[in-house]
């Protein structure tokens, strides 16, 4: 059973699911792990996961499926309260690691890249992002709620099969908890958005613009933790993915397809990172919160000095990996 645990200096809450070493791999070079006769996302073999809790179709054949959301067969969370929790001591306060965790199938076929994937389907993948989290917020215990992406091996994924996850917890993670008191503070403060003014600073100087339409604008944040890092934010401010429109999803989709082109463009077959932070949904300080999108390309290690200290290392800078990118575009 999983179960979070409080650091008693900092206060950062940890998962600790030992039984996820246990999941299966599938990529040829990881000698250590056996491979998979078959692979359990493909249309077929769907008896080789759990039930589907969502399933997008283009037709009225159940089995004509195009994405496909399943629990995770090796959660990092539990899907409901466990009779009784475990012992809390003075410093080391424990509970439950309660939540959902999915697994977003993006296609039907063995495509083993995002990138590979029509606009449609990029759609119909975000489409079932915001439906799903939408239903899973409404669920109380729910206090935070993340689709994440991991593609190619460096960057964690152990099954090819194009994916994305849903991860949905009792806590708020450091980082979104530090993302929501700034913009509070920023609120308070100003009286102004903090992520609006950030992008009109950004779209002003542009150096940093990767590309961007009519609702979304892509960039390379000015203190990029990773070489290549990318951030995708809407324009207009809005605290939640889920209560995005279809319309505003497709020019969302556009947008992702790009920014995953040029990506392989510039670092071809890197192995990354997507991250969808939406705001928790029964925080207070939600309204001061813009929703928003990170690609993380993989192509250096985390060392002694991150793990360390908990800062970071960038040996590209923001400016010249946009002008990189926004070359691969033209």
């Amino acid at each position: 059973m999983a179960e979070l645990r409080k650091d008693p200096i900092l206060g950062d809450w940890v998962i600790v699911a030992p039984d996820r070493a246990a999941r299966p791999f599938d990529h040829d070079d990881m000698d250590d792990v056996a491979l998979l006769d078959l692979c359990p996302f493909c249309r077929g073999n769907e008896a080789a996961t759990p039930d589907a809790v969502l399933t997008v179709s283009e037709s009225e054949t159940p089995d004509d499926w195009t994405v496909r959301i399943i629990p995770n067969r090796y959660p990092a969370v539990a899907t409901s309260d466990p009779a009784s929790e475990s012992p809390t001591a003075e410093f080391f306060e424990r509970t439950a690691a309660c939540g959902y965790h999915e697994v977003i199938v993006e296609s039907p076929s063995h495509h083993h890249a995002m990138r590979e994937l029509s606009l449609d389907q990029v759609f119909r993948v975000v489409r079932a992002w915001r439906d799903r989290l939408a239903e899973v917020s409404s669920d109380e215990s729910v206090n935070h709620t993340m689709i994440f992406k991991n593609e190619g091996v460096a960057a964690g994924a152990s099954l090819e099969h194009v994916h994305s996850q849903l991860l949905a917890t009792s806590f708020i993670p450091a980082r979104i908890e530090a993302e929501l008191a700034a913009g509070q503070q920023h609120f308070q403060r100003t009286g102004r958005l903090l992520w609006r003014d950030m992008l009109e600073s950004e779209l002003a100087g542009k150096e940093r613009i990767v590309t961007s339409n009519d609702q979304f604008v892509l960039l390379c944040p000015f203190a990029s933790r990773f070489p290549g890092e990318m951030c995708l934010f809407p324009r207009e401010p809005s605290p939640s993915f889920e209560t995005a429109s279809d319309s505003i999803l497709e020019q969302f989709a556009a947008i992702l397809v790009d920014s995953l082109k040029c990506l392989d463009e510039v670092f071809s077959n890197a192995p990354f990172n997507l991250a969808l932070h939406t705001a928790p949904p029964r925080d207070q300080r939600r309204d001061t919160f813009h929703w928003h999108l990170t690609i993380t390309p993989r192509l250096t290690g985390i060392a002694g000095f991150e793990i360390g200290s908990g800062s970071w290392i960038n040996i590209v800078t923001p400016e010249d990996a946009a002008a990189r990118y926004l070359a691969a575009l033209d």
